[in-house]
């Protein structure tokens, strides 16, 4: 078992919950989930409107200098991935609605958006907040997951969304993580998640502390290798039909082998 820095569990729950980490739905992407984002589209009203990003609010009044932020952070995940959005399948601009009726942020079908890719983004209202005072970078989490839509390993997606964030905005709160280096013990079934290509565990949406440790986990492990050898190296990771062969041919260890160290270094 891997320990990190001491963290309050209580802390981490009541964050939790205010992010709406307890939500049903927000794994699955549809059902009541997938719902709730139709109305949010279908009402949201239109702010600002930018060469990137379009800006909606529903329910919540949205300063429309936020539309600045959120260009400027779409040409920095640019620069920290070498990626450029993949605006013939998604869409020209990247659609950002804030809601008091989204409880925790996500993209378009949340898990599921690679079914149905759209340029699509919900925030709540904290982390609107949290992006407008430079303390919260879930916003960069989420557009760094329409860039990366393509995947196969989930903790490699959420990894590498986290990964993008903290460059960009350091030390800020990042979706279930608070802005600091600290979790609850990783279980081994989290570790053993970590670059394969299993499904997103059904706890995620139930259980607070777990999914905190599912994230930084993730993080850890993308960390781990981007510093390593580079993003050019860690996409052609990310891309592989199977990371946890092409991670071998890549690194020169095993994925567990890879994981061991992920936790034994000191993050950058």
């Amino acid at each position: 078992m891997f320990r990190f820095a001491v963290a309050v569990a209580a802390t981490l729950t009541s964050l939790l919950i205010v992010d709406g980490a307890l939500v049903d739905g927000a794994v699955s992407g549809r059902g009541e989930r997938g719902g709730l984002d139709d109305g949010i589209v279908a009402q949201g009203r239109l702010v600002g409107s930018g060469k990137y990003v379009e800006i909606y609010e529903l329910g919540v009044n949205i300063d429309p200098s936020f539309l600045k932020i959120m260009e400027d952070v779409y040409e920095r995940v640019e620069t920290v991935t070498g990626l450029k959005l993949d605006t013939a399948t998604l869409g020209l601009k990247v659609r950002v609605y804030v809601s008091d009726q989204v409880r925790i942020s996500h993209v378009w079908k949340a898990y599921e958006h690679p079914s149905d890719p759209r340029a699509i983004i919900f925030l709540n209202p904290r982390v609107y907040s949290g992006a407008m005072s430079g303390t919260n970078a879930t916003h960069i989490h989420e557009l760094t997951h329409l860039f990366t839509w393509r995947y196969k390993s989930h903790t490699l997606r959420e990894g590498i969304a986290h990964y993008v964030a903290l460059k960009i905005i350091p030390g800020a709160d990042v979706g279930p993580n608070p802005g600091r280096e600290s979790a609850p013990d990783v279980p081994l079934d989290i570790l053993e998640h970590l670059g394969t290509t299993k499904s997103p565990p059904g706890w995620l949406a139930t259980n607070p502390v777990r999914r905190a440790a599912y994230y930084f986990a993730s993080y850890r492990f993308v960390n781990y290798l981007v510093e390593m050898k580079g993003m050019e190296n860690f996409l052609k990771l990310y891309v592989s039909e199977n990371p946890e062969i092409a991670i071998g041919n890549l690194y020169g260890m095993s994925r567990e082998e890879a994981v061991q160290a992920a936790f034994r270094a000191r993050p950058s």
